[in-house]
């Protein structure tokens, strides 16, 4: 019985990667989660086996979030926390899957992303709103306390669109027996991605602010990923994929620099040779606390364990389709921040030539 893997492992990313990122933990991932899975086996973890055939792939993925109340959001602010969150994020992936050797491939993968329906405590508009003692449209420096604490001084901004940043990841199959394999993962995140999006206008001044780097679809940072991972056969009918991925991020716009982390994924399929293959996998995210202006955030970092279930549809031994529904049975995260509710992705893969879209994970 011997590996024939003939896709590509693929993004999410989200975050990506995925993710994903919650405040600052939701663009982060968007920013920095890995090259994902995807095709008759895993869909979320990245396995070890080596594409025979170049593969081109398309995903979205798709986060929505708790929110607080708008009068929580100003009880934040007489509490003197600054706070801001969006309630829901679409990252659209492009990827390519190229074979270098039969045991190292390459995939390139970018991104458009969307964070939508922001509502914020502590821009401008709200400050003015907030700390205008004197009705002027000012805040001076005597005013220090919130005299106006009312929910019209929640500032909204609808969307934050744009290109994301560029992921060139590489594996290296060091051991394969024809029932297990291992691979080395090696990826750069490359800040090719848009940062300069603006609140809506603040109609007591009519002008717009830079949103935070955590709240752009790109994050100007170089960011280096390594890690490990794995494709095996459990049983003729059950395949298994698992991953272990490390990401240490650069210096990004603004001053702001998104925390460490590392992602855990782990996933089981059955009976992937036939047209819809059952997959459920557990997903895992854990991050360091964000930075800003040489100062950690303390509203930022956390860690987060998704059940995925989901389900691989093979249209021909060249296209494969898929879809997940991960939903977070375990949050933990720093500070005020947003809980997710669930994601869900929808996908499809290619195979140029006479190769395979799947399976995923390469057994056959």
């Amino acid at each position: 019985m011997q590996f024939k893997k003939k896709t590509l492992v693929r993004s999410v990313i989200m975050a990506a990667g995925g993710a994903s990122l919650l405040l600052g933990q939701s663009a982060v991932f968007a920013h920095g989660e890995s090259i994902r899975g995807g095709g008759s086996g895993a869909i979320n973890a990245v396995g070890a086996g080596i594409v025979e055939d170049v593969v081109v792939s398309l995903r979205w993925d798709a986060r929505r979030y708790e929110l607080f109340s708008d009068q929580e959001m100003v009880n934040f602010r007489l509490q003197g926390e600054d706070v801001h969150q969006h309630s829901k994020e679409d990252a659209y992936f492009i990827q390519i899957g190229i074979p270098v050797t039969e045991d190292i491939d390459l995939a390139i993968m970018t991104q458009y992303n969307n964070f939508k329906g922001f509502k914020d405590n502590g821009d401008g508009q709200a400050t003015i709103c907030f700390f205008d003692a004197n009705n002027d449209g000012m805040v001076d420096q005597t005013e220090t306390v919130v005299v106006r604490p009312s929910t019209q001084c929640i500032s909204e901004t609808d969307e934050s669109p744009g290109w994301g940043d560029t992921l060139i990841m590489g594996r290296y199959r060091f051991y394969n027996d024809g029932r297990h394999q291992w691979a080395g993962v090696l990826g750069l995140l490359m800040p090719t991605g848009k940062f300069t999006n603006k609140t809506d206008p603040n109609p007591y001044t009519g002008e717009a602010e830079i949103l935070g780097t955590h709240n752009q679809p790109g994050s100007g940072a170089f960011t280096v990923q390594t890690g490990i991972a794995y494709s095996g056969h459990l049983t003729d009918k059950v395949a298994m994929d698992a991953d272990w991925i490390l990401r240490v991020s650069g210096p990004g716009a603004n001053n702001f620099r998104s925390g460490n982390s590392w992602q855990a994924d782990v996933a089981f399929s059955y009976n992937h040779h036939a047209m819809f293959t059952p997959v459920v996998e557990l997903n895992g995210i854990f991050f360091k606390k964000d930075n800003e202006d040489g100062e950690p955030k303390k509203n930022s970092g956390g860690d987060v364990v998704y059940l995925s279930p989901g389900i691989n549809v093979k249209f021909t031994d060249s296209i494969v389709a898929y879809g997940n529904f991960s939903y977070p049975v375990y949050q933990n995260l720093g500070g005020i921040s947003n809980d997710e509710k669930y994601r869900w992705s929808f996908g499809i893969s290619y195979a140029l030539g006479n190769g395979k879209a799947g399976p995923a994970h390469g057994h056959d």
